[in-house]
């Protein structure tokens, strides 16, 4: 019992769930679709792991201890995605230590506001810069400090891909199952009788008087479930979608011969040289300039990313010094300076019998 003159405090409701709207949900489904200026889809992603493994295997010289495999990899990925790359130049026990940035704010005057991810929070840091890495591809004139990803030079080639993987998608869960018409008249018992036989993948009949419960009226057709399965050969996507897939690998650089499924080993070697020679050089001679003023790095060579074209190589020497090129000439026009090669041993004259 409550003392009658005691007022019973008011129970303060909230709500179980927050008010979602469908424009949140589309804005959360658009964010997790895209990344930087690219529509996610399975052919992205091959771009872009291909990118960051070349970038991998790249040997920084004649500093090596800075711009470790990770970090290359890193910026490889920044760059497939966003066309820069950005990093915090910071000296730890008197070594260089690069700490990747994940957006920033850059001003006229050569400052910059860096905004460091950390686990649940975000630095900001302000830096001169002297000491920011941007590494930058692909830049507008209009823009020149600010690069662009090869996806954002391909127009809408990269969002159709992933409409099409979105509308199969889609379609997947409408797959097995049907709409059954059903008349009002029918009282609920027949109608709990055949949505249980529609689940079950039966037909669903009301045919008799006794289901309708009465002599005249109602309608005594058979009901047949209407099938919901999208059709989606009457769309055709296949070839669609493969030309579509060779066109993103090509534009972002990476022949569609290296990832075929035909399973050619010549044709993926030479993709393989293709790939290393026309997109992984060129990209790192872009990035050179900016890391050689800022870590002193001269080259990044593909010697690593290129030993499995050993082979290749000498046998283009022996080509060309069987046509009467020098030795040294041969060995610097296969991208071999530098490497001694042992003494041949004299050949012992045989034994005058």
């Amino acid at each position: 019992m409550i003392w009658p003159f005691k007022k019973k405090h008011d129970l303060e409701q909230r709500s179980a769930f927050p008010v979602v709207t469908a424009q949140y949900i589309d804005a959360r489904r658009r964010n997790q679709s895209t990344d930087g200026s690219a529509a996610l889809s399975a052919t992205v992603g091959t771009c872009v792991g291909v990118w960051s493994r070349a970038f991998s295997m790249l040997t920084p010289e004649p500093l090596a201890d800075v711009l470790t495999p990770d970090i290359l990899a890193s910026i490889g990925l920044d760059l497939c995605l966003k066309g820069e790359s950005c990093w915090h130049i910071r000296v730890h026990a008197n070594e260089l230590e690069l700490v990747r940035v994940a957006y920033w704010d850059e001003f006229a005057d050569g400052k910059f506001h860096l905004h460091i991810a950390k686990v649940n929070s975000t630095k900001t840091v302000k830096a001169l810069a002297p000491e920011v890495l941007k590494l930058v591809i692909n830049p507008a004139p209009a823009s020149p400090w600010q690069g662009r990803s090869p996806f954002a030079l391909m127009g809408l080639s990269p969002a159709l891909m992933a409409e099409i993987e979105q509308a199969i998608s889609a379609a997947l869960p409408m797959t097995g199952k049907g709409l059954l018409p059903m008349s009002a008249s029918i009282p609920e018992e027949q109608q709990s009788k055949a949505l249980s036989g529609l689940r079950n993948g039966s037909l669903a009949v009301v045919t008799s008087k006794a289901d309708f419960a009465t002599h005249a009226g109602g309608d005594r057709s058979e009901l047949r479930r209407v099938d919901l399965t999208p059709d989606l050969a009457k769309a055709d996507l296949n070839p669609a979608t493969t030309s579509l897939h060779e066109r993103l690998l090509t534009a972002a650089g990476v022949p569609p011969a290296l990832v075929t499924s035909s399973g050619n080993a010549g044709a993926m070697r030479e993709a393989y040289r293709l790939f290393a020679l026309q997109t992984v050089d060129p990209l790192a001679r872009m990035i050179t300039p900016e890391l050689t003023a800022k870590l002193g790095v001269t080259r990044l060579s593909l010697d690593a990313m290129m030993s499995s074209n050993v082979a290749g190589r000498a046998r283009a020497v022996g080509v060309l010094v069987n046509s009467g090129v020098p030795l040294a000439t041969a060995m610097q026009l296969v991208g071999w300076e530098g490497v001694s090669l042992p003494k041949a041993q004299p050949v012992k004259e045989a034994a005058a019998e």
